[in-house]
């Protein structure tokens, strides 16, 4: 079995393997235009560290396994991922940033 809680916090937690491939299929798809990869270097405004997030442009589309994961966003940005772990291993299955 795959690992399926990702974050120092488990911010993100996929329920089953199925779950957690749907997410990455939709997540990997170098076609999908409603999401944007954005690695912020938040250490230097006094935070701990860098952080990576996923910021979806519209929820329309997304899989409920990643909805439910979702925080909510600013401007154009319908909602957002934190969550350096999990991008960590979207690249080591072929993300490119």
């Amino acid at each position: 079995m795959s690992k399926l809680d990702y974050g120092k916090n488990k911010q993100v937690h996929f329920d089953s393997e199925a779950d957690k491939q749907r997410a990455f299929d939709y997540l990997l798809n170098p076609n999908n235009t409603n999401i944007s990869f954005k690695h912020e270097n938040n250490q230097n405004q006094g935070a701990w560290s860098s952080e990576d997030r996923i910021h979806f442009f519209s929820r329309d589309g997304v899989p409920d396994c990643l909805l439910n994961i979702m925080t909510a966003g600013v401007g154009n940005i319908a909602g957002r991922i934190n969550c350096k772990e999990l991008i960590d291993d979207l690249k080591v299955h072929g993300l490119v940033i």
